[in-house]
């Protein structure tokens, strides 16, 4: 499996779980010039941007590890892009979805 494939295969399980956790997915794969966002769900009055980190074969944390100070600078620029084309009045939040090999774990708040 490809590393994109690996990657869609993450989002579409990240973007399930937001939907059973009463999410409204209202965007996935947000690109702007600076960078991407996975996921962009709706949780009452927070917009949440999601950052999913598919590892399979890796432990607890390596996926949350590969969201460092640089990723977190592109994922926000994105956000703001989004935000200046989509206005939100609620609160605004950052998670981090992990999916490895001893399951799925969300990071609300993670940066």
């Amino acid at each position: 499996m490809s590393i994109q494939e690996t990657g869609w295969l993450g989002e579409m399980r990240a973007a399930a779980y937001a939907r059973r956790q009463g999410m409204r997915v209202v965007a996935r794969r947000f690109r702007a010039k600076n960078g991407e966002i996975d996921l962009i769900a709706q949780s009452g009055t927070t917009l949440v941007f999601i950052e999913v980190k598919n590892r399979p074969h890796g432990g607890i944390g390596e996926g949350a590890r590969a969201v460092n100070a640089d990723k977190q600078r592109h994922v926000r620029a994105a956000a703001r892009l989004y935000l200046q084309a989509h206005p939100w009045q609620g609160d605004v939040r950052f998670d981090v979805i992990e999916i490895s090999a001893a399951g799925l774990r969300h990071i609300k708040n993670a940066f």
